[in-house]
């Protein structure tokens, strides 16, 4: 990657060999490769810890983010159609169903089939690969999910094409001006990986490759059509399942996971009012284009 995705400046050497950077724009990105589909048996991750370590900050999110998304589609009359990428436990499509009619797309088999396997509507596959050309909807939404996908303008462009006019896109996205983040990247200039690794989920079987701020994605908001119309943040640590959390990756030790839970659990209270490390964008498609 040598072009900005956002600004089309140029990219520059970041922190690690896999770390790139736009002087322009801010915006940072990564080489990473996404290896989902070709893990391990049993998966790359210990899945059940992920679940246990995600599921509390999750859904307190959602509750959150379900509220805030249904003042901003009041205007939509009936039951809206959402579809949610890369649905996972199709935690956020569950607590939606009471507003929309939900769709989720889930690109991991065994996570989709035991969504599936709990009643929701979930398939299989990548976006926009799994949807026919007609399928359209009032609200596209990704919950943690954009900042994995390589080519964000493609994807972007398939919004535009599944959604109806006067419609929105949710990115839910970690933020590189969060606190955590841009410690990470301190401790990375003195030689301390862990963090910023942990950050990209470098190793994990479907790593970050992009990190958002609200201008750049704007501009890569802008260039699909879209309008950055409003944003919020969002808890990024919850001391319930954070042990879990942290020791989903096999190559976490327990002493090591202790350690940081006890560091996490002591900086979770000052975390509400230091710069999120999770925020949320509505992205409006015009009424009329």
């Amino acid at each position: 990657m040598n072009v900005c995705p956002a600004c089309g400046g140029a990219l520059v050497a970041g922190l690690r060999p896999w770390h790139v950077c736009c002087t322009d724009c801010d915006y940072e990105g990564s080489t990473l490769t996404p290896h989902i589909l070709e893990q391990a048996d049993g998966g790359d991750l210990d899945e059940a810890a992920r679940e246990q370590g995600l599921a509390h900050l999750r859904k307190i999110n959602f509750e959150r983010l379900f509220h805030w998304l249904s003042q901003h589609t009041s205007r939509l009359c009936g039951k809206p159609r959402l579809l949610d990428v890369g649905c996972a436990h199709g935690w956020f499509i569950e607590r939606a169903a009471s507003r929309f009619e939900v769709t989720g797309i889930e690109p991991d088999a065994a996570v989709a089939a035991a969504t599936r396997a709990r009643g929701l509507p979930v398939r299989g596959g990548f976006f926009p690969d799994v949807l026919t050309p007609a399928e359209c909807f009032d609200v596209i939404v990704f919950n943690d999910v954009l900042e994995h996908i390589p080519d964000i303008n493609a994807t972007l462009a398939a919004c535009w094409q599944h959604l109806a006019p006067g419609g929105c896109v949710i990115v839910n996205a970690p933020s590189s001006r969060g606190f955590l983040y841009r410690l990470s990247r301190q401790l990375a200039r003195l030689g301390m990986d862990a963090s910023f690794g942990r950050m990209w989920q470098l190793g994990f079987p479907s790593p970050h490759v992009h990190y958002f701020a609200s201008d750049n994605l704007a501009r890569l908001a802008g260039k699909a059509g879209f309008v950055l119309e409003a944003q919020t943040r969002l808890p990024s640590v919850a001391v319930r399942g954070l042990y879990a959390r942290i020791r989903y990756s096999r190559e976490v030790s327990a002493i090591k996971a202790l350690t940081l839970t006890v560091a996490m659990t002591l900086l979770a209270p000052f975390l509400a009012v230091l710069p999120a490390d999770i925020e949320v964008w509505i992205l409006r498609r015009p009424q009329r284009d």
